[in-house]
């Protein structure tokens, strides 16, 4: 009996001595970086010196409206400029909207796609039909 008690202390002993041995492990282990995914971080540099340009008005208006159709304001896209020579525009809310008309007919079309496989093509032929006539409507629009 006592050597079976000392056998069970022995093995509990060794089962702590592990728990601890891995707890030390633990607290040494360095935390996984982020991953580099989404929107890129953004620079808390303060903008804290300037330049003062003077325009005529036929200039001020002409930068002002290049900055109004690119959707920015006229001293971020006059920094734009002259820091990187260029602007990439956004998309207007007309591009937007196609886009998103567009990933909505990949969408069905795809479904469709998926269907014609399963059911053969005689079952979902018409259907493929109206989505290609939308689709030739849409980019026929632009």
């Amino acid at each position: 009996m006592e050597e079976k008690s000392k056998v069970k202390n022995a093995k509990a002993n060794e089962n702590i001595e592990r728990e601890d041995e891995q707890d030390e492990q633990e607290s040494v282990q360095v935390p996984e970086q982020k991953s580099n995914r989404g929107c890129p971080a953004k620079n808390d540099e303060k903008l804290s010196r300037s330049i003062n340009l003077k325009l005529t008005e036929r200039d001020f208006d002409t930068i002002t409206e290049r900055a109004a159709s690119v959707g920015m304001k006229a001293t971020v896209y006059a920094r734009r400029m002259v820091l990187d020579g260029q602007v990439k525009s956004r998309y207007t809310k007309e591009e937007l909207d196609h886009r998103r008309k567009l990933a909505g007919m990949a969408n069905n079309l795809n479904q469709l796609a998926r269907r014609a496989n399963t059911y053969g093509f005689d079952a979902v032929g018409w259907d493929i039909t109206e989505v290609l006539q939308d689709l030739k409507k849409l980019l026929d629009d632009r």
